[in-house]
């Protein structure tokens, strides 16, 4: 397990958003006193060995941990060997007001250049020297002070720090007003840690181990160590959704809140190999669950985070039906969360994404539509309602859906919000289930069925033993409208007198599988 050993706790929540998107867990580590002794006539790499070295005779040398420090050169205030502040901008950025520094600099933009640095120091068990890390971005000082708010779920992107004055080069706005995908291209810190996280993959390559090989199960308490930021809560929730529904967003404000959050992406790409390098990911996806088996995604995950009853996590990305049997096998307390949000308004998410992400063309509503069929032929968007237990809508504004997220997180039974339901179920079950119907009867078949076929054997007794079938009868044009809505789960062709027949998937029959399973074992009370 990596620590970060750090005072602020903002610099933590950082860091941990960008290892959870790699699938790295990360700890933070915080001394009750003093963090380390800082002496900024030592120079960087200096002050950060001695960090080390401090830190090393608290926690062991057996532990993996880093610690950082940001530095700042303002071009009009630095000679040529020695930046201004320096390493003393937190000193000096909390005695200054930003009229005070506008009066000292000039007017013209290409002379009110500054650099904001990030340096790392790794320690590694077994290596004497630490494994340092450097990341850097160039910009302005902006002529006026900031005038936005601090972003509510990514609390270092805000105008009351240095981020909030500084427009890096090749942008178009100060670095703390960005979207959290455009910060993330430029922030200084996010550079650091990149390589940091780099490293510690190559690390584990060589090691011919799997990328959470720094994990360890049994957690060894040291008396100095402060515990968790946050308590586990004991609460599973599986979020799943269409793209840019806002699964990542929750993922973020659970993190935020020191879950423990698990993008099924993120386990996709540690599978990859650099053979797979000329495939698009969901080419690899698509062969990887082909090849693996259609669930081994959350087999992966069940393993490397050691999941059970009791265990607190929130995975987000789930694109099979499978892999939530095998989570709800492992875990019976999870909870199923649906975002959904209207095409056009995800649309729209993914124009500002794509503008953050500084394309040269804008993305098309064609290509936004790929991409939702490429992810709903995995089987499980297409029928998600069924088994979701909250289902929430995501159609306003940013701090909205995080007021949204946080009430699920903090009471998921009964979370008092606008646009959150948790009654999604009908009280007649199956039996009124007309997409199960149609699919009991395919599987009992055996064989490819007309929709009229269809019609009738799901209108009446299939099994000798089960009760007749409750609801209104369906025709076959019922039939075919919802099989052709639920294509992955039973495959069409044509008889040879031309008419229209289906024949079940495997996917399903997992459908199947997994709704009697839940009517058979009570849901989480929602």
């Amino acid at each position: 397990m990596v620590r970060f050993y750090t005072s602020n706790i903002y610099k933590y929540l950082q860091a941990k958003l960008l290892f959870e998107a790699y699938g790295l867990p990360l700890l933070y580590f915080k001394r009750s006193t003093a963090e380390y002794d800082e002496d900024y006539s030592l120079g960087t790499r200096e002050l950060l060995r001695r960090a080390i070295e401090q830190v090393r005779h608290i926690v062991g040398r057996a532990s993996l941990f880093f610690v950082e420090d940001t530095s700042l050169r303002i071009e009009a205030l630095s000679s040529k060997d020695e930046d201004f502040p320096g390493l003393a901008v937190k000193d000096w950025f909390a005695r200054v007001t930003f009229a005070e520094v506008n009066r000292q600099l000039p007017r013209s933009l290409r002379l009110r250049g500054a650099t904001i640095k990030s340096d790392i120091a790794l320690h590694v068990p077994g290596l004497q020297e630490p494994v340092y890390f450097h990341g850097e971005t160039v910009g302005t000082i902006s002529h006026s002070p900031p005038r936005f708010r601090k972003n509510p779920l990514y609390p270092w992107l805000t105008p009351k720090t240095f981020n909030g004055w500084f427009v890096p080069n090749g942008a178009e706005r100060r670095l703390g007003e960005m979207s959290i995908e455009e910060a993330m291209e430029f922030d200084f810190r996010a550079r650091a840690l990149s390589a940091l996280i780099e490293r510690l993959e190559e690390y584990s390559a060589m090691l011919n181990a799997p990328q959470d090989c720094y994990s360890i199960h049994e957690r060894i308490v040291d008396p100095q160590q402060q515990p968790f930021l946050f308590p586990p809560t004991g609460e599973a929730f599986i979020v799943v959704g269409r793209t840019c529904a806002g699964k990542t967003t929750f993922g973020n404000v659970a993190s935020l809140q020191g879950r423990t959050v698990i993008e099924a992406s993120s386990v996709v790409r540690s599978l990859r190999q650099p053979k797979d390098q000329h495939l698009s990911p969901f080419q690899f996806a698509d062969q990887l669950l082909s090849t693996k088996g259609r669930d081994i995604v959350a087999r992966r995950i069940v393993d490397l985070y050691n999941l059970g009853p009791d265990s607190s996590f929130i995975i987000t990305g789930f694109r099979t039906i499978e892999e939530l049997e095998v989570l709800r096998a492992h875990c019976p307390q999870v909870r199923v969360v649906l975002i959904d949000a209207a095409q056009r308004t995800r649309f729209a998410r993914f124009l500002h994404r794509g503008r953050d992400r500084a394309r040269k063309t804008p993305p098309s509503i064609e290509e936004f539509r790929r991409l939702d069929r490429e992810q709903e032929s995995f089987g499980l968007l297409r029928v998600a309602e069924d088994f979701a237990d909250i289902r929430v809508t995501n159609e306003g504004t940013l701090e909205r859906f995080g007021v949204q997220v946080s009430k699920v997180l903090a009471n998921p039974s009964r979370p008092q919000a606008r646009g959150v339901s948790t009654d999604l179920h009908p009280p007649g079950g199956l039996k009124v289930h007309r997409l199960y119907r149609c699919l009991v009867v395919l599987a009992q078949s055996g064989r490819s069925m007309t929709n009229a076929e269809i019609a009738d054997a799901a209108g009446g007794t299939i099994d000798p033993d089960a009760p007749r079938y409750a609801g209104r009868t369906m025709t076959p044009n019922n039939v075919n409208k919802i099989l052709k809505n639920a294509v992955e789960l039973a495959v069409r062709s044509e008889t040879i007198t031309g008419e229209t027949a289906y024949q079940i998937s495997d996917i399903g029959r997992a459908f199947i599988r997994l709704l009697e399973e839940l009517s058979r074992k009570p849901r989480t009370q929602v």
